[in-house]
C-alpha cells in the first residue's frame, strides 16, 4: 500500500480541487488550477488510479457510488480533512517577476486557549516565507491573499486574522531581508 500512498494523495488532491477553486478569487489562478488538474489527471495510469481509489475507499476517505452502471467517486468528510492537510502543506507563495512596491501584512489575535492553532498558523506563515515583525504581525512583498484565505479557513480563524496590502515607510530592513 505504501507505493500507492503518493498516488492516493494525488487522487485525493484532485478530488478536493473544487475546494481550492472556491477559495481562489483571481481568474488567472483558477485557470492555472484547472490546467494543473487536467495535466495531473491525464498523467495518471488508469489501473493504478482504480487501485488507489480502492485503497482510499478501504481507508474511508472516498465513497464509490454505483448507479445505473456508472461509478461516481465522492470524497468523504474524513478524506476532505486529509486532502486539506495535504493542501496546506503544499501551499507556496509565487514570486512575481517584478515587485509592485506593496507589502502584504498579516495581523492576528488568537487567544491563549487556542495556542496550538496559533502556533501552527505562525509556523505556516514562516514556511511561506513571511518575515515576523512581532509575534502576531508578519509581512511579505508578494501577493498571497488566496494562500492566507486558505490558511485562515483551514485553521478556522476568520474572526482572528486580517490581511492588508500597503506601502510602508522605513522598510529598508524588510527590503534587505527580501532583496527587493
Amino acid at each position: 500500500m505504501a507505493r500507492y500512498s503518493k498516488l492516493a494523495l494525488q487522487t485525493l488532491s484532485l478530488l478536493s480541487h473544487g475546494l481550492l477553486l472556491g477559495y481562489s478569487r483571481r481568474g488567472k489562478e483558477r485557470r492555472e488550477l484547472l490546467a494543473q488538474s487536467d495535466r495531473q489527471w491525464m498523467e495518471i495510469d488508469r489501473n493504478q488510479l482504480f487501485h488507489a481509489l480502492k485503497v482510499l475507499k478501504m481507508q474511508g476517505l472516498v465513497d464509490i457510488i454505483e448507479k445505473n452502471d456508472k461509478r461516481t467517486v465522492r470524497i468523504t468528510d474524513r478524506g476532505k480533512i486529509r486532502a486539506d492537510a495535504g493542501l496546506i502543506f503544499g501551499l507556496e507563495v509565487r514570486l512575481p517577476k517584478k515587485w509592485d512596491g506593496k507589502w502584504r501584512i498579516v495581523i492576528f489575535d488568537i487567544p491563549e486557549e487556542r495556542k496550538k492553532i496559533r502556533d501552527s498558523f505562525r509556523s505556516h506563515l514562516k514556511r511561506l516565507g513571511f518575515h515576523e515583525f512581532q509575534k502576531s504581525v508578519f509581512a511579505i512583498p508578494y501577493p498571497c491573499e488566496d494562500e492566507i484565505t486558505i490558511l485562515t479557513n483551514f485553521h478556522g480563524l476568520k474572526d482572528s486574522v486580517r490581511y492588508l496590502e500597503a506601502k510602508l515607510s522605513y522598510d529598508e530592513d524588510l527590503r534587505k531581508s527580501f532583496k527587493v
